[in-house]
């Protein structure tokens, strides 16, 4: 019987070739969002600083697309945070639809949207129209990681309309 497990144990060995065996790449380690760090002012309408991002809770979702993006796909960055001593939570949103890449993109390249999570107010950049000879100068900078820039950004009060009407300019993070 021991001779049996002991040629059993050889075809085993035999089949199990360690100088063949694949190790696959180490996991990426998770980056809480809460600890992503801010460093956005904000004047006008509503005036503060964003410093850190609040946690993921129920509906309130941070994503970032961060280096997993490809050029000429859609590059974004969403996440929650408090500005100011109230404790109220808001929604930051920057979008650009046709990433080129890391570099500097223009209000005709990027949307900056911040709102209330219950959207009763809220602030978007807007192009040039009929009604409005300027188009909200946004200047938003992504570096090479592609999870990190700077901003610049005038955004037009969406109850109102009333142009540059909330101004967010600093540094921003996130991961993924």
């Amino acid at each position: 019987m021991l001779r049996v497990v002991g040629i059993v144990a050889l075809f085993v060995l035999a089949a199990c070739d360690p100088t063949n065996v694949k190790v696959g790449p180490s996991p990426s380690p998770v980056i809480v969002q809460g600890t992503w760090t801010q460093n956005l002012t904000l004047a006008g309408d509503l005036p503060g600083q964003i410093i850190n991002i609040v946690p993921d809770q129920g509906t309130q979702q941070t994503f970032c697309s961060g280096a997993k993006v490809r050029n000429g796909e859609t590059w974004s960055d969403s996440f929650y945070a408090t500005v100011d001593s109230s404790g109220t939570e808001w929604q930051l949103n920057m979008i650009i639809e046709n990433f080129r890449g890391p570099g500097t993109y223009t209000n005709k390249d990027v949307k900056i949207s911040l709102q209330a999570p219950d959207s009763s107010r809220a602030w978007l950049n807007q192009d040039a129209d009929a009604a409005h000879a300027d188009a909200d100068k946004v200047t938003f900078t992504i570096d090479r990681s592609l999870q990190s820039g700077t901003m610049d950004a005038f955004l037009t009060n969406a109850t109102t309309g009333k142009r540059s009407a909330e101004h967010i300019t600093g540094t921003w993070n996130c991961r993924g």
